[in-house]
């Protein structure tokens, strides 16, 4: 039962991601919590007890980038947002999709299975579950904490850039299936 856990609970946030689109704002706290303590506990739990899967690997950067998108999306509908601000504060979240798909659309999923959490990523998650829980629990983002979280999300789109040609994925597939 332990093993299935990690994945259940990334499951649980994907399916978050869909409910908060539509909740009513007085469940709005109670999910964004939920989802941050899946956030936690998967990854603590595959650390703690080694159970790390493919699937799990697969599946949590998706969780985790449809909740910040759907997130997001309520925020710059429902406040004065503008969209650059909206665009930056998601840069880390469209650089690892971009790159991710990349990866998925040449085909080379070991490599995509190489790219691992950086701290600049972890620190930006951390930032945008703050502002999050700003926007519903105090109704107003302040200005710093979203320009921080806009320049920590800018760095890591950076550094996960950086890792996606550092690493040169794509010519190394290439290199591999065109020898054939």
């Amino acid at each position: 039962m332990l093993k299935h856990l990690p994945n259940s609970l990334t499951i649980l946030r994907l399916l978050l991601a869909f409910v908060f689109l539509f909740a009513p704002e007085q469940y709005r706290l109670a999910i964004v919590c939920v989802a941050l303590a899946t956030e936690y506990l998967d990854g603590a739990l595959c650390r703690w007890f080694n159970l790390r899967t493919p699937l799990g690997a697969l599946l949590d950067p998706i969780a985790d980038k449809c909740f910040v998108f759907a997130v997001a999306v309520t925020m710059f509908i429902e406040t004065e947002m503008t969209w650059w601000q909206f665009l930056l504060f998601g840069a880390r979240d469209i650089a690892v999709f971009l790159g991710a798909s990349f990866i998925a659309w040449e085909k080379n999923w070991q490599a995509f299975f190489n790219v691992v959490p950086r701290i600049l990523g972890k620190v930006t998650t951390v930032l945008q579950f703050m502002v999050f829980l700003c926007f519903i629990g105090l109704e107003t983002i302040p200005l710093w904490l979203l320009g921080l979280t806009i320049a920590i999300s800018l760095l890591a789109a950076i550094d996960y850039l950086y890792l996606f040609f550092k690493h040169n994925f794509y010519r190394e597939w290439n290199n591999n299936h065109t020898a054939r």
